[in-house]
């Protein structure tokens, strides 16, 4: 019973551990927040092994544990939410509402993972054990084969899209016509300053970042401005950008290209090169909050 209780916890955090890599290749995140999430882990674990021995005990105060932990997970969500929040105006590049969101949720629901994999780890181990009178190490090596494998199963759940899978990111050329700044004669905006258009032109990098298939979904995605304001700060959090906070006409903008419902964005990072550029855009996850637009023109093409 021990060892399966203990089996069930390891099992728990290995989940968290596995789908942590992920959020955090997504989401830029702090040392801090690693520990803060595997606590959690070792508790939703902890939780998650004990209930099947408890329920087969007639202890259904677990429950009221497991509906206290469910609470918890939610509070990580409500603070997590708070902080990114209060970050916002310490950021040169807005991560913006809709991406907050995302991280937020995001780490919610994968903190159910350890609660998840140790739950099935433990109800396996004690259902080869009781019903197919299986023998205690064939028991465990089934539980563990079972939490592992929804671990995984979890994994691959989360992975999300990214642009690169809807879009095509091209790079594009940056131009002025007077003070307006232009992307492939899509004007970005007013830019007055002489220094300000030189700092442009010589380290100023431009993509345009093309619908696949001419699908008006995809496009109504990355016209979403949440995720053009999860693109930008994709593209800061990458690459660095070369503004201070007092310098407004850097600031990263993402406009539509009416010509073929693209967009195109200007930006000036720390290292110019364009292949770097173009793989932070490309890798820039899909956020949900930008699902569903124009989804009634989904048997349309756009027209070139």
């Amino acid at each position: 019973m021990k060892s399966i209780f203990i089996i069930g916890i390891v099992i728990g955090i290995v989940s968290r551990v596995i789908t942590l890599k992920t959020d955090r290749k997504q989401y830029p995140t702090e040392p801090n927040m690693l520990v803060s999430q595997l606590v959690l882990a070792i508790i939703g674990s902890a939780l998650g092994a004990m209930l099947v021995p408890a329920l087969i005990q007639k202890s259904y105060t677990s429950i009221t544990f497991l509906s206290l932990a469910a609470s918890q997970f939610r509070q990580v969500r409500h603070s997590k939410r708070k902080i990114l929040t209060d970050m916002e105006d310490s950021l040169l590049v807005k991560r913006g509402a809709g991406f907050i969101e995302e991280i937020a949720l995001t780490y919610e629901v994968r903190s159910y993972t350890c609660i998840l994999t140790a739950l099935t780890t433990s109800a396996v181990y004690h259902l080869s054990k009781t019903e197919l009178f299986i023998g205690e190490g064939g028991s465990i090596f089934l539980g563990a084969v079972s939490g592992i494998g929804l671990a995984l199963i979890f994994k691959k759940l989360f992975v999300r899209e990214s642009i690169g899978s809807i879009a095509e990111v091209i790079p594009a050329k940056i131009s002025f016509d007077g003070p307006l700044l232009k992307v492939n004669d899509v004007v970005i905006s007013n830019i007055g300053l002489d220094s300000s258009k030189q700092r442009y032109l010589e380290h100023g990098l431009a993509v345009e970042i093309i619908p696949k298939d001419g699908n008006y979904i995809n496009s109504g995605i990355i016209l979403s401005p949440g995720q053009r304001q999860t693109i930008a700060n994709i593209a800061y959090s990458r690459l660095g950008i070369m503004r201070t906070p007092d310098e407004p006409d850097f600031v990263p903008i993402l406009r539509r290209n009416p010509k073929n419902e693209s967009l195109v964005m200007p930006y000036i990072p720390i290292e110019k090169d364009i292949n770097k550029f173009i793989s932070a855009v490309k890798g820039t996850p899909i956020i949900e909050t930008s699902r569903g637009h124009n989804w009634a023109l989904k048997r349309f093409n756009i027209k070139q």
